[in-house]
């Protein structure tokens, strides 16, 4: 959660190095949560990349440790509960292991629901911290990863249950409910590391992450403790193909196409100085150095002059990808 004098983390300073005067931070951010995936395997790796990304969100592409938290279920039969249990933390320790950091630790309880995240922390120098206050008017805003990530989830939910699929099915075919599922674990699963260290490379202003709060929602948390007198306009939503139609007719009203569907291990998004060097940062993400042609990202807003607040512009574009 951003505040007025602090990012996604807790940043606490530590001191200097020997002979150096800038100050050494401690960055350690933490989370947990229950499945959203019906693949443990899977499981376990959003919940890794979701925990660092709000180490990612201030740049801090080096990750020093993660803790887990690992919750097993009581619910279960045993030998299922044994093998759900062994894929997650599979999973999160092969996402650990992408990112370059491994579990030194952590904590186990008993609960009825399995529950799987982590403590990660690293240290920084100041000049190595993207902080979130710093956006100026005219920043070009990118977001990382597509929006959809709570419906798709719930969509594989639904192809089970006869009733809701039977609602969800008047408005979207098998085979693309199938790939917008596949689509939306794809980018849970995708570490924002490589994000993070393009937003260094190309001299980002700010960033934060996107979640609980859906995009606009922490548009609006990131325009609320920005020095300059600015304000976040977005003008562009990519939404996962075929979940647009879903975000009402079937359990409840998602607020998808209004920008406060909640995400799960979703995008970064990232002020960057220009308009070439957004498009530049785009091209390097979907480099073969990085994360290739498959990792979508878009351009899709602007900072401009204002009074610390987000909006959707008028004219906002809603498209599937």
């Amino acid at each position: 959660m951003l505040t007025e004098d602090s990012p996604d983390v807790s940043l606490i300073p530590i001191g200097a190095a020997g002979g150096q005067s800038e100050t050494i931070y401690l960055a350690s951010t933490t989370d947990f949560f229950s499945p959203i995936s019906l693949d443990p395997y899977n499981q376990g790796r959003i919940a890794c990349a979701n925990t660092l990304s709000d180490l990612y969100a201030i740049g801090a592409h080096r990750v020093d440790t993660m803790l887990m938290i690992l919750s097993v279920s009581t619910k279960m039969e045993e030998e299922h509960r044994d093998i759900v249990t062994r894929k997650m933390i599979e999973g999160f320790n092969d996402a650990c292991k992408e990112a370059g950091t491994k579990v030194s630790g952590g904590q186990t309880v008993f609960n009825p629901w399995p529950i799987l995240g982590g403590c990660a922390s690293t240290t920084l120098i100041e000049h190595e911290i993207i902080r979130a206050d710093g956006l100026q008017s005219g920043d070009v805003l990118v977001l990382t990863k597509p929006l959809g990530s709570q419906i798709a989830a719930n969509l594989a939910l639904w192809l089970g249950d006869e009733e809701k699929w039977r609602k969800a099915s008047a408005v979207i075919d098998l085979d693309t409910a199938l790939q917008a599922v596949q689509k939306a674990e794809k980018g849970m699963m995708r570490l924002n590391r490589n994000a993070a260290k393009l937003m260094c490379r190309f001299g980002a202003n700010g960033a934060t992450d996107i979640t609980g709060f859906g995009l606009l929602g922490h548009a609006k948390n990131l325009a609320a403790v920005q020095k300059a007198e600015v304000s976040i306009e977005i003008r562009k939503m990519p939404i996962i193909r075929g979940l647009l139609a879903l975000e009402s007719c079937v359990d409840a009203n998602y607020q998808l196409s209004k920008g406060f569907s909640a995400e799960t291990s979703g995008g970064l998004l990232v002020a960057l100085p220009s308009l070439p060097s957004a498009q530049d940062f785009v091209a390097a993400l979907q480099s073969p150095e990085f994360d290739g042609p498959e990792a979508e990202a878009w351009i899709v807003g602007e900072v401009v002059a204002g009074d610390r607040t987000a909006r959707l512009a008028e004219n906002c574009q809603v498209m599937e990808v």
